[in-house]
């Protein structure tokens, strides 16, 4: 880590100049100068592009003294300067010729950090300066705000989130909902799964990975909505189970087996396979009561012949095989039901 001191002392007219940075080469950095960086911080809340730029480079440098400054600093505004340069790349809403150190995605991202428990900002004033960006006019600060609190996964921060998701601008709705997925507030599943509705393919993706990352939590909800009569929530909300992988989805799953709308029924057939032996039981028990059709036929024979457990195989591929062949919708239910008893008996699976 670089010390303070070391560093060229170049004399730039008196200790506190923040000569603007728009009238310097856009490639040749100004001097950094012997200014402290308690002042730097001081001036750079206060709107000085100048003192902003040597206080940046002192945090690049990982300088100690940098980062104390940021960190005792008593003031919201240099937290929102802060988050404005890293949305924007202005400073105070001015102009900022940024120096080519703080160019690279890097330092965007380094710079992001000052916004965690213990790097940089206090960690309570973060919070309150990224909740009240959250209602900037500013798009890009509203996206860089909701992607930072995300980070932070503060469930506080939920309800702004949950707000933002109807923002007019589908890159803060985006980051919204990809936050909702981190802060891990269980009030946020009825607003995602509301949003869902009306999403594109992007948002919708986005949705559904944040479903799966609150977890249990969300079943409930994914059961109730699975039943919706529109086919894109139903495909949604059978992939989410499925990837969750919660014991009470089972039922849903193979229902959907059976759904008119092959691509759900395929999704749920690909869940039930996470499940494993846990799914043998349910899906011969659809096959014992529900009319086989070709296409239950290749959505169930496709879970039950992707059964990782080598016990199981014996009991299953008379089913299976009786399941493809010219008499399915008759020897399909003899057979599950002799593989069914046959496998309770042996005691594979419960009854």
């Amino acid at each position: 880590m670089a010390d303070f001191d070391p560093l060229p002392r170049v004399k730039i007219g008196s200790p506190y100049d923040t000569t603007p940075l728009e009238k310097a080469p856009a490639d040749v950095p100004p001097p950094v100068g012997i200014t402290p960086p308690q002042i730097l911080a001081q001036d750079a809340a206060a709107g000085r592009r100048g003192a902003a730029w040597r206080l940046l480079h002192w945090i690049m440098e990982n300088n100690p003294q940098a980062v104390v400054a940021v960190s005792s600093f008593d003031d919201d505004r240099l937290a929102q300067r802060l988050l404005e340069f890293v949305a924007l790349g202005t400073w105070a809403g001015k102009p900022f010729v940024v120096p080519v150190p703080l160019r690279s995605p890097y330092a965007r991202t380094r710079l992001r950090t000052l916004f965690l428990p213990g790097s940089g900002i206090d960690s309570i004033r973060a919070e309150r300066v990224l909740v009240m960006s959250m209602h900037d006019q500013r798009p890009a600060i509203r996206e860089t705000a909701a992607n930072i609190l995300g980070i932070l996964g503060a469930p506080t921060a939920a309800p702004v989130l949950i707000d933002a998701l109807r923002d007019p601008v589908p890159a803060v709705q985006l980051q919204a909902a990809r936050a909702l997925g981190r802060v891990k507030n269980p009030a946020a599943v009825p607003a995602l799964l509301n949003a869902l509705q009306q999403s594109d393919e992007q948002l919708g993706s986005q949705i559904f990975a944040s479903l799966v990352k609150l977890g249990p939590a969300t079943v409930p909800a994914l059961i109730e909505t699975s039943a919706s009569s529109s086919p894109w929530m139903r495909w949604n909300c059978v992939r989410a189970l499925g990837a969750i992988r919660d014991y009470r989805a089972l039922p849903v799953l193979v229902r959907e087996l059976a759904d008119t709308d092959h691509s759900i029924a395929w999704m749920a057939a690909k869940g039930l396979v996470q499940f494993g032996r846990l799914s043998v039981g349910p899906v011969l028990r659809l096959l014992m009561s529900a009319q086989v059709t070709p296409w239950l036929v290749e959505t169930s024979s496709y879970v039950l012949s992707n059964q990782h457990d080598r016990k199981l195989k014996p009991y299953l591929e008379p089913v299976i095989e009786h399941m493809h062949g010219v008499a399915f919708q008759v020897a399909t239910t003899h057979y599950a039901h002799k593989a069914l008893t046959q496998l309770i008996a042996d005691s594979l699976i419960e009854a």
